[in-house]
């Protein structure tokens, strides 16, 4: 392994999350690259400082992907939305293959909806990667860790940060259930230091939940964000209060501390 892939990253899906975590890494001296679908794309992760390579799932064989051989692999794969999600694992599966004839820290991002309709406190352990499941999100898990065992699966929980809130989307709404149900959401900055640290350490096999370990209810956060931004506040029904809440503890037993502990003190800057 030479010394420029000892200190280098591919971010498989360089969105919202992966461009900002690859420009930190950069002015750190680390080598990233960033897949994107569209070569238009390029310019974007280059204002970054991130190198681009074009890369669009699926393909007609894995043999036809061509991607960098670097120390650390994100996969940040978005799933899609309808019937999209359903391609969603073999897309996982076709660039497992590839990674797995690699020496490579496999990382992937994966979501607390992999928990389903679970109520109450959920842990890691609550569900696993199963290749079988009619969840999309825990078949792509089940498929990267039968090529990868030893791949790192962080479950996200809701993303919010500067300039992105989902209270914008429920502003002005009215008589949506489940006011009192716990919000589960993650801050961006949280899942970029989570990231790092996993590398850092060299971690593998693990699977982590990364939720900010306080939970305000669904009225609470979302009429004081909206308050926040200077938005119409939206309006809950009552209920929800045995609704599915993340536990974080298993990342923080790992040294991990979260900077943006409770999303109510969220303040876009």
């Amino acid at each position: 392994m030479n010394s420029e892939k000892n200190d280098s990253l591919l971010i498989v899906g360089c969105g919202w999350v992966g461009k900002k975590l690859g420009h930190q890494l950069v002015n750190k001296g680390t080598i990233v690259y960033g897949t994107t679908r569209s070569s238009s794309n390029f310019s974007n992760l280059s204002d970054h400082l991130i190198k681009a390579v074009k890369l669009d799932l699926p393909v007609s064989s894995p043999s036809k992907i061509r991607i960098p051989d670097t120390a650390t692999v994100l996969i940040s794969i978005s799933p899609g939305r309808g019937e999209d999600r359903s391609s969603y694992p073999a897309n996982i599966g076709q660039l497992a293959k590839v990674l797995a004839q690699r020496n490579a820290q496999v990382i992937m991002y994966s979501s607390t909806s992999s928990y389903g309709n679970i109520n109450g406190e959920v842990s890691e352990d609550d569900v696993e990667p199963k290749t079988e499941s009619k969840n999309v999100i825990l078949a792509a898990e089940g498929v990267l860790r039968e090529h990868i065992p030893n791949a790192v699966i962080l479950r996200l929980a809701g993303l919010y940060g500067k300039d992105r809130h989902p209270a914008k989307y429920l502003a002005g709404r009215k008589g949506i259930k489940d006011g009192d149900a716990p919000v589960n959401l993650v801050h961006r900055e949280d899942v970029i230091r989570a990231t790092e640290m996993i590398i850092r350490k060299g971690l593998h096999g693990e699977i982590f939940n990364i939720c900010a370990p306080v939970h305000p209810t669904k009225k609470e956060v979302y009429t004081t964000i909206a308050g926040k931004l200077g938005l119409n506040k939206p309006e809950f029904l009552a209920g929800g209060e045995d609704g599915k809440q993340i536990s974080s503890d298993k990342i923080m037993s790992f040294g991990f501390e979260f900077i943006n502990k409770d999303p109510l003190s969220f303040l876009e800057t």
